[in-house]
């Protein structure tokens, strides 16, 4: 099924770079993380608080064994095989919305693209992608008509996912800031980075706001944090968060990263979480990118990498990290890095597997390590 996922160029992409290893990243990737990881929010609780909190409201959390502020809960399913054939009317959704069905969200009515005729209130319907792949089952509360003409409010049901992650932002913890959901590989980036409240920290392309809130609990609100983001809705939503979560110690600032020597600071640690192909997130349904894709990708980070050591103190560190499997966007970039001058360093939390032809380097991959497909990189300006 995997197969039809990934267009022939990628197919063949993986295959030169991961050998035997590829068939078995393709698959993983269709499938959302066996380990779904929330990071708690040191600044208002402790793990074993919330813990209790979260089994009162119906959880079964999971301590991570590599961070102490880590909790993971386990996937269920899959829940029915990939060829089941229900035969109940259709509702078809976008590839969002169908990503989000897949991993146990209810479908709203903004993520409908077709709905059979017929559908009334209360039926038993089946949900698909595009491409006709069964994400879902559930009761429609909207009949086939509403599902394509309202603009918010909840279309189907779902009560037989593929998979079942948890629910959390209706609880009561997460209103109150208790925790954030974010991957593994995510928070051992800003574990990576070392942040001491002595220093200017500066990430560098910051919304949402997970690695920028953990740097900020890491610093207990002390210290000063730059969070620099180009998009207004983007940083409006991530000052949100912030809010939420008790943070205080970060400086918003709206700007083309890229542009970042203009603010005329130099910084003693940069983290710069690069725009990248996010060929590592799960689940994907299917994905339209390519190897040229991977290639353009790979051209458009050097300008934030070049930014980022140009505004970069001389003994400073720079954190690089990708949510990609690509080599060029991962290990050609750091080779990029090494040329102009910096050095790398030792990770101080290594959880994940070894680089390509580059030591010291640290990459996530979907089947080895249950996670997202991740790479960190540490790296000191001399």
């Amino acid at each position: 099924m995997y197969e039809d996922a990934f267009p022939e160029e990628l197919r063949g992409y993986y295959r030169r770079l991961f050998g035997r290893e590829a068939e078995e990243i393709m698959a993983s990737l269709r499938t959302p993380v066996e380990k779904y990881y929330i990071r708690v929010n040191t600044l208002k609780t402790s793990r074993e608080k919330l813990m209790r909190i979260l089994r009162r409201e119906g959880l079964k959390p999971k301590r991570s064994p590599y961070l102490k502020e880590g909790i993971y809960f386990e996937r269920e399913g899959p829940n029915f095989p990939d060829d089941y054939e229900p035969g109940l009317k259709r509702v078809v959704a976008n590839k969002f919305a169908s990503e989000s069905v897949y991993q146990g969200t209810m479908l709203y009515a903004p993520g409908v693209l077709k709905a059979d005729r017929g559908i009334k209130p209360g039926d038993e319907v089946e949900i698909r992608d595009p491409r006709g792949l069964l994400v879902g089952i559930g009761t429609a509360r909207m009949s086939g008509r509403e599902m394509i003409t309202a603009t918010r409010g909840v279309a189907v049901e779902v009560t037989l996912p593929k998979f079942k992650l948890p629910s959390l932002s209706e609880l009561e913890s997460f209103k109150e800031g208790l925790f954030y959901a974010q991957s593994l590989p995510s928070m051992v980036t800003a574990r990576v980075l070392e942040p001491s409240e002595e220093e200017l920290i500066i990430d560098m392309a910051a919304a949402p706001g997970g690695k920028t809130s953990h740097i900020a609990q890491l610093l207990q609100n002390r210290g000063e944090i730059i969070a620099i983001d180009k998009s207004k809705n983007r940083l409006g939503k991530m000052e949100e968060e912030l809010r939420r979560l008790g943070v205080k110690n970060v400086k918003l600032i709206r700007m083309d990263a890229r542009k970042l020597p203009e603010l005329g600071v130099q910084a003693d640690k940069i983290l710069l979480d690069a725009p990248c192909t996010a060929l590592g997130i799960r689940p994907k349904l299917w994905e339209s990118r390519t190897p040229r894709d991977i290639e353009a990708t790979a051209r458009y980070q050097r300008a934030f990498i070049w930014a980022a050591i140009k505004s970069l103190r001389r003994g400073g560190i720079l954190v690089y990290s990708t949510c990609t499997l690509s080599y060029e966007e991962n290990e050609v970039n750091v080779r990029y890095m090494l040329e102009k001058g910096l050095k790398l360093e030792e990770q101080s939390l290594f959880v994940g597997s070894h680089g390509i032809d580059v030591d010291g380097v640290q990459r996530f991959y979907p089947n080895r390590h249950l996670t997202q497909g991740f790479f960190i990189a540490k790296l000191r300006k001399v």
